[in-house]
């Protein structure tokens, strides 16, 4: 089925109408620097070791924000999401990230998984359905005594990207409601029973000598939309800020959106992979992955992931078209 038209890029016949710029391709950050009627051609830059771009996102190198073992690790460092990914993105020294992991402290011991494709792609949905007049629909279950331990549960309606598609209803659980020392134990351990296509397909198996289990709880856009929607209605009809304070997802500033959307709009792709008589085509998902990480290791983590907007509501009215 064809994408809302919030939700469509350029075609490569259409982006290869533009004015050509050369990047350099070491710099691919330098994307950032196109206007609306230029485009640049990038040879891929997958690495060639993971065989293809699938294998790369499923298996390539992650950002660790630091890891906790023990709940008494977590409460005794006392320190919020968005700080252990500061300190985990300003650390890199390359970009060929496939995303970021973080490890729960609650029975569900699957690592979770979160690329900043899937982040930026929330706040998309985020912003469609605020602009678009498509709401988010979120019922809180937040108030019996055992969420201050525990987290509350939220159940969402969300809607589709594509055109006559229902919304998505899903539960997500593990939610920080309550400013108690357990939020930082809660935070870790957020999950949900959605099952897009997206999730449904993206079956994982370790290699031999990996360390971690193939069990990887892989989050979406779909989810990350959800969590956003909570935050601003938390803030809106509460003033609770726990939710954005112990956020587990990495909120773009608009900055980073409009280098997102020229990942889509106006770079195309030299592959001598594919049959076609000029090799190009538009970017897959791993490329645009590490595009973003590029931009992450050249501006750091405030500039580009630490949306001081989200405080303030303005991230439903991020420009998207």
């Amino acid at each position: 089925m064809s994408k809302k038209i919030f939700f469509k890029e350029l075609t490569k016949s259409e982006i290869i109408r533009k004015e050509k710029i050369i990047i350099q391709e070491d710099k691919i950050y330098e994307v950032k620097n196109l206007n609306e009627n230029q485009f640049t051609i990038i040879s891929s830059f997958v690495p060639e070791s993971y065989g293809n771009s699938r294998k790369f996102m499923k298996h390539g190198p992650e950002v660790k924000p630091k890891r906790y073992y023990t709940q008494f690790q977590a409460i005794n460092d006392n320190k919020t999401p968005v700080q252990l990914r500061e300190e985990a993105f300003n650390k890199i020294k390359s970009y060929e990230f496939c995303g970021y992991t973080f490890v729960p402290l609650g029975r569900d011991k699957r690592k979770r998984k979160v690329s900043l494709v899937e982040c930026l792609e929330g706040a998309r949905i985020f912003a469609y359905s605020h602009q678009k007049k498509a709401p988010i629909i979120l019922k809180s279950y937040s108030d019996a005594k055992v969420v201050k331990q525990e987290g509350g549960v939220v159940v969402v309606k969300v809607p589709s990207r594509t055109k006559r598609h229902g919304k998505f209803q899903f539960k997500i659980t593990s939610v920080p409601f309550v400013d108690s020392l357990e939020k930082y134990v809660i935070s870790t351990n957020i999950g949900s029973n959605h099952s897009c296509q997206s999730k449904i397909f993206n079956i994982r198996h370790k290699f031999i000598d990996d360390k971690e289990s193939s069990g990887i709880l892989n989050i979406c856009a779909h989810e990350i939309s959800a969590y956003l929607e909570l935050i601003q209605q938390e803030l809106d009809t509460k003033k609770n800020i726990i939710p954005i304070q112990m956020c587990p997802f990495a909120i773009p500033t608009q900055e980073t959106v409009d280098y997102y959307l020229k990942w889509g709009n106006n770079v195309l792709i030299h592959d001598k992979k594919i049959k076609s008589k000029d090799n190009l085509r538009k970017p897959n998902r791993a490329e645009k992955e590490i595009g973003l990480w590029a931009l992450v290791e050249k501006f750091g983590h405030d500039n580009t992931f630490f949306s001081r907007e989200s405080r303030d509501g303005h991230v439903m009215n991020y420009r998207w078209t």
